[in-house]
């Protein structure tokens, strides 16, 4: 059975009706002012006339008034459509011999009344700004490598843990060649060790803020924040109360790698008011460059959906040869790669 529809919709509806029929009266009322005689009018409500007319005639094509932008005599029209010669000409035939109709392009028209020029543009409506953020975790054991990722020609994000053989020397690196550094917190998860510097579920607050104080030494020059590992503390909210506690004092961010679905970081940030974001993607589960590069494309899926998303990935070969690859071609069809630390909500 159909659907019955809302009052909204009708509303809309009859609003959209209305609009487009004072259009129309408006525009035959512009020609019938212009054909009584334009010397009984200012310059001003000739140029208003002939505004109205034009839009009249765009009308015709389709186009809605708040896809035409005037200024001065120069009138752009951003619409997804495309016209022919005839199209364009047919629809300001209207106008008669009130008005020379000259087709410079595909793009540019040309209308002359009573010697005034008016310039008439078609555009693509403006792309809307698509973001990504890629994070490369898990740094701090091979100082080539972290020389490798840093070459990638694009503003990637670099995540290190703490207590590695290179970790304070890779921060330092990083940070001369301008990169953006997070700390890549070692949580307690699913049972595996997570590493030197781990924050573990039987530390008190004293002991959780003694090992963050040592990774911050460790780890120089960072401006932010995400888990490595995790499911067991991102879960529990009095460790994250007392982490972000400590993050907010170093006037740090949190970016949620989403180890787990029963992760409370969202939560716990808002209520603290910490700035935060979470992993929308990660890239290299599988160490495959096909499987990569479809990671990479959904996350500019998202990205177009939402505006912006964050992918996390690791420093394998086949992540390195898929981004060195993947992220200069992505910028130039409007995918721009930036800091993680413009993602966040603050």
């Amino acid at each position: 059975m159909r659907k019955k529809r809302s009052s909204t919709s009708i509303l809309i509806i009859s609003g959209v009706l209305v609009v487009l029929v004072c259009g129309a009266i408006l525009a035959d009322w512009a020609l019938k002012k212009r054909e009584s005689g334009r010397e009984a009018h200012t310059p001003y409500e000739r140029a208003l006339i002939d505004e109205l007319l034009i839009k009249g005639c765009l009308f015709d094509l389709g186009i809605a008034w708040d896809e035409v932008h005037i200024e001065e005599r120069s009138v752009v029209v951003r619409t997804p459509g495309e016209f022919t010669e005839v199209e364009i000409v047919e629809a300001f035939s209207r106008l008669g011999a009130q008005a020379k109709v000259t087709i410079r392009d595909a793009n540019r028209v040309e209308l002359i009344f009573d010697g005034h020029p008016w310039e008439l543009i078609f555009e693509k409506p403006r792309e809307k700004l698509v973001r990504i953020a890629i994070i490369v975790d898990d740094l701090g054991l091979d100082m080539n490598v972290a020389k490798q990722f840093s070459a990638i020609d694009a503003d990637v994000t670099f995540s290190i843990l703490p207590g590695q053989p290179h970790s304070k020397r890779i921060a330092r690196y990083l940070h001369a060649q301008g990169r953006e550094i997070l700390l890549h917190l070692p949580m307690e998860g699913n049972g595996k060790d997570p590493g030197a510097g781990a924050i573990m579920a039987g530390m008190n607050r004293a002991e959780v803020e003694a090992v963050m104080a040592s990774n911050f030494k460790n780890v120089p020059h960072v401006v932010g924040v995400n888990n490595h590992m995790g499911s067991v503390i991102t879960a529990d909210e009095v460790f994250m109360g007392i982490i972000y506690h400590d993050l907010a004092k170093r006037g740090l961010f949190f970016i949620d790698s989403l180890t787990t679905n029963r992760s409370i970081c969202s939560e716990v940030a808002f209520r603290m008011k910490l700035p935060f974001n979470a992993r929308d993607v990660f890239l290299d589960n599988e160490q495959e460059p096909a499987y990569i590069r479809a990671q990479l494309k959904k996350l500019v899926s998202i990205a177009r959906n939402y505006r912006d998303a964050i992918g996390i990935c690791h420093p394998y070969p086949a992540t390195l040869e898929v981004l060195a690859e993947e992220l200069p071609r992505l910028r130039k069809e409007g995918v721009s790669v930036e800091r993680v630390s413009s993602f966040v909500n603050r």
